[in-house]
């Protein structure tokens, strides 16, 4: 008995202890599992939240806009960029050949007229420059702006869409000085110079501004910054204000003008030379400032308006822009060589703005800006007359300046006979050389470079040849690029080219299949030169290839109280005849569409105006 119950004992403990190692091992086993499911749900979370932030990063990069850099030159030809005339060029772009190879150039991009006020309106406003205050631009200083105070700036857009702004350089678009009483001012004899001019920069969507009203060829020779007059203190190597119009009618006054009776308003430190050279040192130190200031994450838009390329030319022995003022001293390391690197003085000035646009990519690369920033480069019209420059041949006859011309374009060294630029105007595809030079309706007054270089956004290495483009796209196209919807009743006569810019092939579908350019010329054929002369295309694709017509019109754009009607005085098959030497009278039929597509554009103004 005592055995069956030791036995029932050893049992029951045998089975109490089973019991036991079951129960331990089951809560050793939940435990484990729970651990297990703990770390699995943290390694879970850990997983989730980096996809989350990676998914937040990418929709970040995918969403952020980027910086953008429009860099306009003053009276740069298309032949002046060697990459686009590189069996007429007498010297060397490198930077601008650079930009070209990383980004996307236009060959058949226009200026939106063939001199300076009038492409400055419509790049900044989409518009044509008969939209503004003046049908042919604004000139001067105290009339008001070409820009009307329902016309957005590009840079109001982009202000309102979260950019920061700034404009640097000559501006051209006219603006109010006031008296000291408030009153409009008529000149600079009865303006108080002390106090910020209207209608200006500040007052179309820039925040900041260093700019020339005139640039370099007229008065005043002076800067302005943030609309208010400045003189530049050397020691310093900063501008300063001026408290009342007192003290700043002691530097800046009327100053005999360099080989002429005339006078002119102009500070007493100003020298052609340093516009340059000041105008980067600013524009550089508002990248550095922007960085420094913590909005590296805000992008800016960086309207840079160069002198380089107009007349006077008296381009720097020396760029510097830690030194802007120190013109001749190439002794120093941050010294960059300008006179009498190319050709002559003027295409001298062309090389500072290469020199330009190469100290703009290192100063992006530095900070690491480069890759998202939209760099823009074009002129605002085609290329100016040379100190030096002939014409091979005696084929037509300039109305404005009774002179003939026809041919290569030639510019000579003075020092060095045998160094020639050849065609600044600008070459076809085919080596023929343009008609004309700035101001004409032909193709060498208004065909200019044109470079689109985003290295995050858009693929480059490509030539866009079949495509017709103007200045004036500018405002639709980088709104379009950065994502930005375009505010109804602005920017009538842009074309958004973004998608074209953005595509993998080199061409898509004609955005435009037609374009409109304002010349100052008269036609060459009409000897009383009362009316001034517009270019209108038409064009149509066919396997890729755009076949293009263009006629010479004679319109009054300048008539006040009602405008003339447009008559077709010549008309050329572009993509035949790149040099427009053949005009085609028997084909009426054509010309006459050309004058009503014209008269339809005309009208559709009239009725915005009427509006």
């Amino acid at each position: 008995m005592n055995v069956s119950v030791g036995g029932s004992v050893k049992a029951a403990e045998v089975l109490g202890l089973s019991l036991c190692f079951s129960t331990a091992s089951a809560l050793l086993s939940l435990r484990f599992m729970r651990v297990c499911t703990k770390v699995v749900q943290v390694r879970f979370r850990i997983f989730f939240l980096f996809c989350v932030v990676a998914v937040n990063c990418s929709l970040c990069e995918a969403e952020r806009q980027p910086n953008i850099l429009i860099f306009l030159m003053d009276d740069m030809g298309y032949g002046d960029l060697r990459a686009l005339n590189p069996d007429g060029a007498g010297f060397d772009t490198p930077h601008l050949d650079n930009l070209l190879e990383l980004g996307v150039t236009f060959t058949n991009a226009h200026s939106s007229a063939s001199v300076c006020a009038p492409t400055r309106y419509a790049l900044l406003t989409g518009n044509h420059v008969y939209r503004g205050r003046n049908p042919g631009g604004t000139w001067e200083h105290f009339s008001g702006s070409q820009i009307l105070h329902d016309q957005q700036t590009l840079a109001d857009v982009l202000w309102h869409a979260g950019y920061k702004t700034a404009f640097f350089g000559k501006s051209h678009l006219g603006s109010k000085f006031l008296k000291p009483n408030g009153i409009q001012a008529t000149g600079f004899d009865d303006a108080d110079v002390s106090q910020r001019f209207y209608d200006g920069p500040l007052d179309h969507g820039f925040e900041y501004s260093l700019t020339l009203p005139a640039g370099i060829q007229s008065e005043p020779y002076a800067f302005f910054k943030n609309d208010r007059l400045v003189r530049w203190n050397d020691p310093q190597k900063s501008w300063q204000y001026f408290q009342n119009d007192s003290d700043a009618r002691k530097v800046f006054k009327l100053t005999a003008k360099k080989n002429s009776k005339k006078t002119a308003y102009a500070m007493d430190n100003w020298n052609t030379e340093s516009v340059g050279p000041l105008l980067m040192h600013d524009a550089l130190g508002f990248i550095d400032r922007h960085v420094a200031t913590g909005e590296k994450d805000k992008p800016f838009f960086l309207y840079y308006c160069s002198q380089a390329g107009h007349s006077p030319y008296v381009p720097p022995v020396s760029f510097n822009t830690r030194d802007p003022m120190s013109t001749n001293d190439l002794g120093v390391t941050e010294a960059i060589p300008i006179a009498g690197t190319t050709i002559n003085k003027r295409t001298d000035m062309i090389r500072e703005g290469d020199v330009s646009i190469g100290l703009f990519v290192k100063k992006l690369k530095s900070l690491g800006l480069f890759q998202n920033t939209l760099i823009v480069f074009t002129s605002d019209n085609g290329a100016a007359i040379g100190p030096a420059s002939s014409w091979s041949q005696s084929l037509y006859n300039d109305a404005k300046d009774n002179s003939s011309y026809g041919g290569d374009r030639i510019e000579k060294s003075v020092d060095v006979p045998w160094r020639v630029h050849r065609n600044a105007q600008g070459v076809s595809e085919d080596g023929s050389p343009l008609r004309g030079e700035k101001g004409f309706v032909y193709e060498g007054g208004h065909r200019v470079p044109l470079i689109f270089c985003w290295e995050g956004g858009i693929r480059g290495s490509r030539k866009i040849q079949n495509q017709m483009i103007g200045l004036h796209d500018l405002y639709r196209t980088i709104c379009g690029l950065a994502g930005i919807e375009v505010p109804m009743n602005q920017a009538h006569d842009s074309c958004d080219f973004s998608e074209i810019l953005r595509s993998d092939g080199i061409d898509g579908p004609l955005v435009r299949d037609s374009l409109y350019i304002q010349s100052n010329r008269p036609w060459e054929g009409n000897k009383k030169k009362l009316f001034n002369t517009w270019a209108a295309y038409t064009a149509t694709a066919t396997n890729g290839s755009m076949n293009c017509w263009k006629a010479i019109l004679e319109y009054n754009t300048k008539k006040k109280g009602g405008r003339s009607d447009a008559r077709c005085v010549e008309l050329f098959h572009l993509s035949q005849d790149p040099s427009e030497a053949q005009d085609l009278p028997e084909e009426r039929n054509r010309r006459a569409a050309l004058e009503t597509q014209f008269h339809k554009m005309v009208g559709d103004e009239r009725a915005i105006r009427d509006d």
